[in-house]
């Protein structure tokens, strides 16, 4: 079977997930480009509600048949907590490290305050719980805490056990129960954030369940979007245009939403990988860049806070880089828009070969060993039924 059936992995929409966290990391680059200014920068956030809606027609895909008994949930959410905690947990620590570093040399350095004292807010220790627990993002310390792209991980772990729920009550192939839980979730964002999908503090659970919930519906209706190669190469190449035009063209407001329904069809579509564009997504960069999407996703926050603390501590000393506000948030100019630009790209390309790293030390290891235990325990559940068997009364 290709990379898309039931056995194998879709391939190309792997090399989707990739790109997004590529654009997310450059999106938080906290410098002052010109592509900052542009009315549609703010939608590179488009890129999360991607990774939402991938996330649950993977899921589905991955453990639809498996969601039968509250044991099963159980296993489920186990392996949620090993596919996110443990990367979630490092980069966490690395940024407290690096807080940590701060806090003793600026201990044995006087000089002028600095833009954010070591533990102060955002960074407080307290929040490092919340963090640990997937908690940060229901009403506890704003937006920006910590790792603060890492609240998309949170969410999506307590939406998924959600998901995981519903698919345990109601089957793997129910569309009207998926269809009926994008639109609850639709209706709840208009009612807590009518002016805007890309809601984050507090609600942001709310975002993802909708997202999800239209992911698992995509995936009972690809079949629908199994083309002959001719015409599936034509679909994809209308939808590869049609992503980043939505970046590019949708305004601010609720027309957000719709962008959600064009992801959802277009994963079905690259989902069986049967046209020219998905060929070009399964070579070997793209598949890379795939595989290393979720480190490049957590780890581009650590990479930001190291050079803005360097940029911090040169400053100190030259003047440059300044720091200017643009709007309610702060910004490192290095001297010119096109300066700002180079060091944006260049600190999403550093991130890069350090996402490669935490992928084969820190995810890889983790994911195995979940997965072995989580073999141990189907085993000896196995064996506890079959003693069961045995024993049972006749």
């Amino acid at each position: 079977m290709g990379g898309g059936e039931r056995t194998g992995r879709f391939e190309a929409l792997d090399a989707g997930r990739g790109v997004c966290a590529l654009a997310v990391a450059f999106f938080h680059m906290p410098l002052v480009h010109p592509l900052k200014q542009q009315v549609w920068f703010p939608n590179l956030q488009f890129c999360v509600d991607v990774f939402f809606v991938l996330s649950g027609f993977v899921l589905l895909h991955a453990y639809g048949d498996r969601l039968g008994t509250g044991r099963q949930v159980l296993r489920f959410g186990l392996m949620r907590v090993g596919r996110l905690w443990p990367l979630h947990a490092a980069t966490l620590s690395l940024l407290v490290l690096l807080e940590a570093l701060r806090l003793a040399y600026l201990s044995h350095h006087a000089g002028p305050a600095v833009a954010t004292p070591p533990f102060g807010p955002g960074h407080r220790p307290v929040e490092i719980v919340t963090h640990l627990l997937f908690l940060q993002n229901f009403r506890t310390f704003g937006d920006y805490s910590w790792n603060f792209p890492a609240w998309s991980i949170a969410v999506e772990f307590w939406a998924s056990l959600v998901l995981a729920a519903t698919v345990m009550a109601v089957g793997p192939r129910a569309r009207l129960a998926f269809a009926g839980g994008a639109a609850a979730g639709a209706l709840a964002l208009w009612c807590l954030s009518p002016r805007t999908l890309f809601v984050i503090q507090n609600w942001g659970i709310v975002r993802c369940l909708f997202d999800l919930f239209l992911g698992c519906l995509a995936y009972t209706l690809r079949d629908a979007l199994r083309l002959p190669r001719p015409a599936a190469t034509g679909a994809e190449a209308v939808a590869f245009l049609a992503l980043p035009a939505l970046v590019l063209l949708a305004p601010a407001g609720p027309v957000g939403y719709g962008a959600s329904l064009v992801f959802a069809a277009a994963i079905a579509l690259f989902s069986h990988q049967r046209g020219a564009v998905s060929d070009l997504a399964r070579a070997r960069l793209p598949q890379c860049l795939g595989r290393w999407s979720f480190s490049i996703y957590l780890l581009h926050l650590p990479v930001i806070q190291v050079c803005t603390t360097v940029m911090h501590a040169i400053g100190q000393r030259t003047g440059l880089p300044r720091t200017v506000i643009v709007g309610h948030d702060q910004y490192l100019d290095v001297g010119s828009g096109p300066a700002n630009l180079a060091v944006a790209a260049g600190l999403v390309a550093v991130t890069v070969p350090l996402a490669a790293l935490t992928y084969r030390f820190v995810e890889r290891p983790s994911l195995a060993w979940f997965r072995r235990n989580d073999a141990r325990l189907a085993a000896s559940a196995a064996a506890i039924r079959a003693d069961d068997a045995v024993l049972a009364p006749r």
